[in-house]
Formats: structure tokens, C-alpha cells, sequence
């Protein structure tokens, strides 16, 4: 184990390239056009990763490779494109992937500069979860983001993203920042077994109503059967300093002025998912969250970064329940020491009415829903959040991004024995190296 991370570090060390911004001219008067790449490269280390459930998986991959092309036209429009190629090669999986993950165009009829900017946008958008899922993939406080403290079941949105028209600012001289809108949100394609999938083909209809006409057949996993659309809303208020004024947050500044700001959030859909009965539910979800930035100087800031989630997404779901993170850094000159707590508790099924069977279905169902995971690691600046390395060691318990419980058969084909999302399965360990260049 220690000679693989000593190949891990020589290897990083030899992936420092120089990073820097590329702004294109066009020969259009008034527009704007900057072309970015990002690369992230991992090595993962998990114990009891191997299908055999006792020895380590070994994982070298890229996490995210990324080109953004955005800019301005005139002084009243904004664009911005992203395409993703996300996880390439992880657990030997070199099977094309890359997606359109951003595509939007903002129009703000009183302008893009300002203290108090109002946008249009239209487009493939970011979903205004929280907070920290409106942060940069380059500056987050641990190597990567922060999705096990709330649920999307069955999650059908590539990237936390969705189409979308949504109106985003700031306002009172950047003290107020916002966004939301309405979203397509999930749709019956999301679920298995509808439409055309089923012979004969099957058709979603509203539960209770009369069934449809022979051969056809009602779909069994049929969601949103009235296609209501999706609400969300995201309000950032700046209690001392401000971070507004651009697409995305970050969690270091390399500042000299402290920043307090607390946010809430909310996202509701009709009929939206299944509970573990089958039966229709509304997705909901809640967050309220509180960012610190206190810089001594330049050289050195303490960021402390805390979420809580309220997860309803139906009785005896195993997405259903609270969750919450809480992350703290501290920068001095390149290198910042972290920590971070996340947790989520499913919510049990002791107050509903059940029969002994259906008693039975809902406690397997919120067995696997919760998470209990500590991270601590050492991120290292070479050129702020344009180039920098994480080391990261993770213990996972429960539902995790990372460990073994992590891997299934769809993504790595195959489980390691003896492994699940339950806590009564002991907590699995794991060593993250995280180089993110921006270019």
C-alpha cells in the first residue's frame, strides 16, 4: 500500500502543467469568447474493492475532462457551452460518454455589470440544489462534491443539470444573490417499463383512473402521469462582504476581506417518484446552508462550509430523511489542511399504517439509505483553484460516493462480495489523489 501511494504522488507530480485562460478574438463587434479546458485525474484506492470483497481495487481515471467555450454579446447577453466527458476509464470503463452538460443563453435587459444584475436564462441548466452545488468542480473544500446529504431517486439528471427558463441575479449592490425557475424535472422516460419498452406497449396513466383500452396496458413504474413540471429556487443572502456576481461560487477566495453569507433553497414536483410501496409521491427537497470565508491576509483564510437537507420523497423511501455536511478548511500560503463530516438518516417507517409484508418492504428499503462519511486530506496549490492536488483519506459508511459500496454492477460490472449500503456492514476506507488543471 505505501509503495502505490508513493507511485501516486510521483506520478501527480509529473501532471503540473502551467494553467492559464484563453480569450479568442471574433470578429464580432461588442462579443466575447473564452475557451477553457479542464482535466481532472484520480487514483483511487479502495479497500475491499475487488469482486472478491477482501483485497483493494486499484483505479487511475479522469474525472471530469471538460470544455467550456462562454462569453458576452453586447452588454445584455451571456452564453455559455460545456461539454463533459465524466468518469472516463474508471473501474476500466473506456465507453464514450461525453454529454452537452451546460447550454444556456442569459439575457439581463438592464445589463451584466452592476450591482444589481437580473437574468433570463433559457437552456441546459445548473439545478439550484444548494449552495455548494452552485460552487465551481475546481474549488470546493475536499477533492471532489458533496451528494450523498440529499436524494434525487432513480436520479435521471446527467450532471445535476435540466432544461430549463430561470431568472438569476443580484441585487441591493451584491448582498442578495439568486436563482430559479421552472425545469423539466423527471418525465415518464425516466422510468423503466413504459411506452414502447413493454409488449404490448403500455401507457402511463393517473392512478385511479379507468385503465386503458385492450391491448394496451397501464405502465406499472409510470411517474409524473400528468407531466407537472419541476420548481426550484435558490436565495444566497451576504451577511458580511459579498461573493456574488458571477456563475458559479467558490470556496477559496485568496482575499482579504471576510465573507458570511447563508443560503436556503427549495425543489418540488407532483407525482415525481415512487415510494417503496410503488405508490406516487412529490419530490421535495429543502436546504439551508451557511458559508464562512475569514482571510488573516492573502497568504492565509479559514473556510467553513455547512448544508442541512430535507429530503421528502415519499413514506418509506430510502431517499427520504435529513442530511447534512459540514467541511472546514484552512489555507496557508499553497496548502490547506480539511476535514469534513456528512450524514444522512433515512426517516423509518415505526408511524406508518402497513401490513406485515408491506412492514417488511419498507424497512429493506430505508436499510440502504443512510450515510455516515469523514473525510480529511491536504489540497495543494500550485496556481489557486487552476491547478491544485488533493490527497484525500476517506472512511464510508453507508451510501458514499466512494468505497467499495460504491461499486455495482452497472458501473464496474460486478459488486464486491459481501458488500452494501446497510451500517451494519463496517465502514470501508479509502485514498483519493485529486489533480484538477484548468487551462
Amino acid at each position: 500500500m505505501k509503495a502505490t501511494l508513493r507511485a501516486v504522488l510521483a506520478t501527480s507530480l509529473l501532471l503540473a502543467p502551467a494553467a492559464f485562460a484563453t480569450k479568442v478574438p471574433i470578429p464580432i463587434e461588442g462579443a466575447t469568447l473564452n475557451v477553457s479546458v479542464q482535466v481532472q485525474t484520480e487514483a483511487l484506492i479502495m479497500e475491499n474493492g475487488a469482486p472478491n470483497g477482501t483485497d483493494a481495487s486499484y483505479d487511475v481515471f479522469v474525472r471530469r475532462t471538460r470544455l467550456l467555450a462562454n462569453g458576452d454579446i453586447s452588454q445584455n447577453f451571456s452564453y455559455l457551452l460545456q461539454i463533459d466527458n465524466a468518469n472516463f476509464g474508471k473501474f476500466g470503463n473506456f465507453g464514450g460518454r461525453a454529454i452537452v452538460q451546460d447550454a444556456w443563453i442569459g439575457w439581463a435587459p438592464t445589463g451584466i455589470t452592476g450591482g444589481n444584475v437580473l437574468y433570463i436564462d433559457a437552456g441546459l441548466l445548473l439545478i439550484p440544489i444548494s449552495h455548494h452545488l452552485l460552487e465551481s468542480t475546481t474549488n470546493f473544500i475536499t477533492a471532489d462534491v458533496h451528494t450523498d446529504e440529499f436524494r434525487f431517486p432513480a436520479n435521471p439528471f446527467q450532471g445535476l443539470r435540466d432544461t430549463g427558463i430561470q431568472l438569476r441575479g443580484w441585487w441591493l449592490d451584491k448582498k442578495i444573490g439568486f436563482r430559479g425557475g421552472v425545469y423539466e424535472g423527471y418525465a415518464p422516460i425516466a422510468t423503466a417499463g413504459t411506452a414502447s419498452t413493454t409488449t404490448p406497449p403500455s401507457v402511463c396513466v393517473p392512478p385511479g383512473t379507468a385503465p386503458p383500452a385492450p391491448p394496451a396496458v397501464a405502465a406499472p413504474t409510470c411517474i409524473t402521469p400528468k407531466r407537472y413540471p419541476q420548481f426550484a429556487g435558490f436565495v444566497n443572502f451576504d451577511i458580511i462582504g459579498s461573493e456574488e456576481g458571477g456563475w458559479l461560487y467558490g470556496a477559496y477566495k485568496w482575499g482579504k476581506d471576510p465573507i458570511v453569507s447563508v443560503g436556503v433553497s427549495g425543489i418540488y414536483q407532483a407525482d415525481a417518484v415512487k415510494n417503496s410501496l410503488g405508490n406516487p409521491a412529490n419530490l421535495r427537497i429543502a436546504s439551508a446552508d451557511v458559508y464562512i470565508n475569514f482571510p488573516q491576509t492573502e497568504a492565509a483564510e479559514l473556510v467553513i462550509e455547512a448544508t442541512g437537507y430535507l429530503n421528502g420523497n415519499g413514506s418509506g423511501s430510502s431517499s427520504t430523511g435529513k442530511g447534512f455536511f459540514v467541511d472546514a478548511g484552512y489555507r496557508f500560503e499553497f496548502v490547506a489542511p480539511y476535514a469534513s463530516f456528512s450524514y444522512f438518516d433515512t426517516d423509518d417507517c415505526s408511524g406508518l399504517t402497513l401490513t406485515a409484508g408491506q412492514r417488511t418492504t419498507c424497512n429493506t428499503a430505508v436499510d440502504v439509505g443512510n450515510s455516515r462519511n469523514f473525510k480529511a486530506g491536504l489540497n495543494f496549490f500550485f496556481n489557486k483553484n487552476l491547478n491544485h492536488l488533493n490527497l484525500e483519506f476517506q472512511s464510508n459508511h453507508g451510501v458514499s460516493s466512494f468505497g467499495a459500496q460504491s461499486i455495482t454492477a452497472t458501473n464496474a460490472g460486478y459488486v464486491p462480495r459481501g458488500i452494501t449500503n446497510s451500517l451494519r456492514v463496517s465502514a470501508q476506507k479509502s485514498f483519493l489523489a485529486h489533480w484538477n488543471v484548468l487551462f
